[in-house]
């Protein structure tokens, strides 16, 4: 453990372990202090919050107080069976969370309630963006949103890996004609978006740039304050643990 950071774990729904999240907070935290909400990646249907603890005690480091969000995950029950939750679930949790940390922030917090930035990792950076998109959830205390190797374009990742079909259909279901209207791409927010930050690594063998390049387009054409970063490294996983990646997120925040 990073000496003088604080880790504590809070239930936020009524699932224990898929609706919880865990607070890291630096010993100079204050009222302040900007919040950052990470949300993890694998696929809708895997991961853990205590995978990103590296992660979190990195950004804690720099003096942000991190909180890692779990979300109920699309598991079938049997092998040709559809789980029980699917989209917009893991996005409903991601929501409770935020408006968990927002009014009624645990005791042992300590940051802004007003000041909240969304770090999303591959599908976790889809579910930011849909929800800074979806006018019914816009919230005035997310100042920022940072997506690191997102997926913002499920029909386009089909084409690009045709594989990748089997954990699409466990979170959005068998309905190719609702993939579209269930990716960040084709929201048209009224409201006035926070700043972007989309992070993607050139040496990303599962989720290719061009899911980047798509989410910048259409966040240019709402008029979006959008940045493309392409300086961290390594693969789908490996760029998260990059020194170049929270330079990207200290900058932006």
């Amino acid at each position: 453990m990073t000496v003088g950071v604080r880790i504590s774990t809070h239930l936020f729904g009524r699932v224990r372990k898929y609706n919880e999240l865990d607070l890291y907070v630096p010993p100079n935290a204050n009222q302040c202090t900007p919040l950052l909400v990470f949300i993890h990646g694998g696929a809708w249907r895997s991961e853990d919050k205590a995978d990103h603890a590296q992660l979190a005690m990195y950004l804690a480091v720099q003096g942000y107080t991190v909180a890692v969000v779990n979300y109920r995950l699309s598991l079938r029950n049997h092998p040709h069976e559809q789980p029980e939750v699917q989209h917009p679930d893991h996005i409903d949790d991601i929501l409770d969370a935020i408006h968990y940390l927002i009014q009624t922030p645990p005791r042992s917090a300590v940051y802004d309630t007003t000041n909240i930035h969304l770090i999303g990792h591959s599908c976790g950076a889809h579910m930011a963006m849909m929800i800074i998109l979806d006018p019914a959830s816009c919230l005035k205390s997310i100042r920022g949103v940072i997506g690191a190797d997102g997926i913002y374009d499920i029909p386009l990742l089909l084409q690009t890996f045709p594989d990748y079909t089997d954990f699409i259909e466990q979170a959005f279901g068998t309905d190719t004609s609702q993939f579209v209207h269930a990716s960040p791409i084709s929201k048209f927010a009224q409201h006035r978006l926070p700043p972007v930050l989309i992070v993607h690594s050139l040496e990303d063998s599962l989720v290719d740039l061009g899911q980047a390049k798509v989410m910048l387009q259409h966040l240019l054409s709402l008029d979006a304050k959008v940045q493309l970063d392409t300086s961290a490294r390594g693969d789908h996983y490996d760029m998260l643990k990059t020194p170049e990646f929270i330079r990207a997120v200290k900058r932006f925040v």
